[in-house]
């Protein structure tokens, strides 16, 4: 037994590992990531834009790169009562000049931004919208947009899709109401970075922008992940039960083999002895093991032996105490009686052999044969399985 415990400890051991392997790919796998700048996916083809194009009173806005980082500046007119300027991106393709772009298995854009002084910026994404837009005015795409603020230092800005309202003047304006501030990924048409109405005025403002990312999970991988491992576990759990039975049987037929010449007096391998107390104290036990008043008080008594003497009789011939020999006995004609009887009773053969309280009788049981009398009697009967 001490073999399987090993070994099935070794086995849970390359179990556990190969299951941390299998949730590691499913994770890695499940990262759904696509860099627009300055990688380009090849899913995702875009042009740039600027607003304005050509300077609106003061408001003005100029690109001076776009190799690695882009860069711009921006001047917001403080006699303009909503002054408005604007870097975007916008998904095309060889034939169109605007194209709906599926996000719908991204779940966040990330970016890295330097703005130079401090600024609150807006990231919008453009939607196509079935009621609203016209692709000939690309001022009716749906607005959707978040803030967040950036310096003079670089940071890495990362916004969950899911977290962009359309605000109420582009809804007021088209008629929706209020508490339609939702859009669909799926007609995606582009992504802007905006100066907000918490933009520094009549200020030159710089900003650099770099490492443009749609990051997503494909849940796909990781219900896969799970489902592998689940059955991973499944089936070690039944390899090891498996395992488990057929050594306890094994275990079980070995120690009913050794114990079968202590099953009755007339089996007990016990030799003419010239030693009249040893003979006599051998016989007692083997005949009166049953008595569940048995005790070595009253063996002294039966016997006319004094309580040590039988001890060391015992110690001599069998290596055991008066209790232990006392109870390998009981626990042994136990077995040959559930072995014997596929419907014998529990308790009634607790009773039989000397016992008086049944949950002891299973625990010394258990102890001596390593499984309670009713898996006991699954098991023995059992054919060889070696």
């Amino acid at each position: 037994m001490l073999t399987f415990y090993r070994n099935a400890l070794a086995a849970f051991v390359a179990i556990l590992v190969l299951t941390a392997l299998v949730v590691y790919l499913g994770i890695m796998k499940s990262n759904v990531n696509a860099s627009l700048f300055p990688g380009r996916d090849a899913d995702f083809l875009w042009a740039s834009a600027i607003e304005p194009k050509k300077p609106d009173g003061k408001t003005q806005l100029t690109l001076k790169n776009e190799v690695g980082t882009v860069e711009y500046d921006f001047f917001l007119d403080p006699e303009k009562p909503f002054p408005y300027t604007h870097y975007s991106i916008y998904f095309v393709d060889p034939i169109q000049s605007f194209v709906q772009a599926d996000l719908r298995r991204f779940s966040e854009i990330s970016f890295k931004i330097q703005c130079d002084p401090k600024n609150v910026l807006m990231l919008v994404l453009f939607s196509f919208d079935d009621k609203v837009t016209n692709l000939n005015n690309m001022a009716t795409r749906r607005v959707s947009s978040t803030a967040f603020s950036c310096d003079k230092n670089w940071s890495e800005i990362t916004i969950n899709l899911a977290d962009l309202d359309t605000p109420h003047w582009w809804l007021g304006r088209y008629g929706y109401e209020f508490s339609d501030t939702g859009y669909q990924l799926n007609k995606t048409m582009g992504f802007a970075w905006v100066n907000s109405l918490q933009s520094p005025l009549n200020t030159p403002s710089h900003v650099k922008l770099t490492d443009v990312k749609l990051l997503g999970t494909d849940h796909r991988y990781l219900y896969s992940a799970a489902a592998l491992s689940l059955m991973l576990w499944v089936v070690f759990f039944v390899w090891l039960f498996r395992r488990y039975v057929t050594v306890l049987t094994v275990d079980i037929r070995e120690k009913v083999k050794q114990d079968q010449p202590l099953m009755a007096y007339k089996k007990l391998s016990i030799e003419p002895q010239k030693d009249k107390e040893k003979s006599a104290v051998l016989r007692f036990m083997a005949t009166e093991y049953a008595n569940p008043e048995l005790s070595l008080e009253m063996a002294a008594a039966e016997l006319g032996v004094n309580r040590t003497k039988i001890n060391d009789i015992l110690k001599e011939e069998l290596g055991l105490t008066f209790s232990t020999y006392l109870n390998k006995l009981r626990l042994t004609e136990a077995a040959r009686l559930l072995s014997e009887n596929e419907e014998a009773n529990v308790s009634e053969i607790a009773y039989s052999v000397g016992y008086n309280n049944v949950s002891y009788f299973n625990k010394l049981f258990k102890t001596e044969y390593g499984c309670v009398p009713k898996t006991f009697k699954v098991l023995y009967p059992l054919k060889d399985p070696t």
